[in-house]
Parts: C-alpha cells; sequence; structure tokens
C-alpha cells in the first residue's frame, strides 16, 4: 500500500478523563495521507473515546491537535464517521436519499460514480430495511465520500457483521483505500482484522 509522509492530524500529549478516571495521557500520536491506521486494544482501554476526541465529538482535558489545513478544503462535512450500528441510517428513506442527506445538491453524475464505487448502484432505491449490514455499511462510507472528506473514521464498523460478511467487507475497505486514496482511522479489538487492514497498528 502506497503511502504518504504528510501528517494530516497530530496529536501532542493529549490526556483525556472521565471524572477521576484517567482515559490515557500524555499521549500523542501522527495520522499521514493515505494509511489505513489502526487502534486496537482489550474493551475499556479508551479506543472509541480516542477516536471521538480525532473527531472532535469529545473534548479532551490537556494537550494539542493539529489538522493539516486540506484536511477541511471544500468539504460539508470536516471528520465522518462509519459506526458499528446501523442507526444513522433513516429506515424512510432509500439509499440515495439516505446519502442526499449530507450533500443535498449532489449532482446526479457524483451520485452514480459514489454508488458504483461502493457498489450499491442498482440498490440505489432500496430503504435500509431491504439492505444486507455489508450494503448498510457500504452506505456509510458513501456519505462520506460525497463529503469530499480526505478522511474517514471507522469504530468497529464490521463488529455486528458475521464472519463472511466482514471479510468481504474488509477486502472493500482495501479496494477502495487503493483506487481513492483515502486516509482512514479504524478501530478495532480484532487482531486478525488489524493485520489484514492497517498500515500502522498502535496498541492501547
Amino acid at each position: 500500500m502506497k503511502t504518504s509522509t504528510k501528517t494530516l492530524i497530530k496529536l501532542e500529549r493529549l490526556k483525556k478523563s472521565f471524572g477521576h478516571e484517567v482515559i490515557f495521557e500524555d499521549f500523542s500520536l501522527e495520522v499521514y495521507e493515505n494509511e489505513i491506521l489502526v487502534i486496537m486494544g482489550p474493551s475499556g482501554a479508551g479506543k472509541s473515546t480516542l477516536l471521538n476526541v480525532i473527531g472532535q465529538l469529545e473534548p479532551y482535558d490537556s494537550g494539542e491537535i493539529h489538522y493539516h489545513p486540506e484536511l477541511f478544503e471544500g468539504i460539508k462535512v470536516p471528520l465522518p464517521f462509519v459506526f458499528q450500528e446501523f442507526d444513522t441510517l433513516l429506515p424512510w428513506k432509500t439509499v440515495e436519499g439516505n446519502i442526499r442527506l449530507v450533500a443535498k445538491d449532489l449532482p446526479e453524475g457524483e451520485l452514480q460514480t459514489v454508488l458504483d464505487t461502493v457498489a450499491l448502484i442498482e440498490h440505489r432505491h432500496k430503504k435500509p430495511g431491504a439492505l444486507s449490514g455489508g450494503m448498510k455499511q457500504r452506505v456509510s462510507i458513501a456519505r462520506a465520500l460525497v463529503c469530499h472528506s480526505k478522511i474517514l473514521l471507522m469504530d468497529e464498523p464490521f463488529g455486528s457483521l458475521d464472519r463472511d460478511m466482514r471479510l468481504k467487507m474488509q477486502d472493500f475497505l482495501l479496494d477502495l483505500q487503493g483506487r481513492t486514496g483515502l486516509t482512514i482511522v479504524l478501530v478495532t479489538h480484532d487482531l486478525e482484522e488489524a493485520e489484514k487492514l492497517g498500515t500502522r497498528i498502535v496498541r492501547l
């Protein structure tokens, strides 16, 4: 996998706690362009908290986070997430409708390109109830792509899928990253998944 030495996000000596419980302290990390950075560790180690801090969903106590200016150029949603659960999709909207939630004025040609990229072009008029778990995750990924984001944050994205679908989605993600150059920060507790997907692995 071709990677870059350009730093998109730099964490310097971060501290995060909940009350008296310190989740991490004096933590530094760089996220490089065009890599899949995997964050792994046991339950309760702070993986999801770290991802939320990176994605600006959680405040941190001290330290600094520096974002490369290019990370926010021309995008509608700064740091899109894909979660393990599928409740971010509106059940009464179609695949196309859920994608257009974050890009209402998306040109038809660009929509078709994104749907083709995530292999959903034939399912654009289906609602989430008619989709497999893997398809729902691809809708979430499509929403990140139409935001023109250079980075995607993924929190145990394949954890609720059965093994066969999980392996297919891992292959899909590797292929997508190779074709688009998307930078991905992915949380998992699965060592096999981490070793398959990760350009680098950070253990908490």
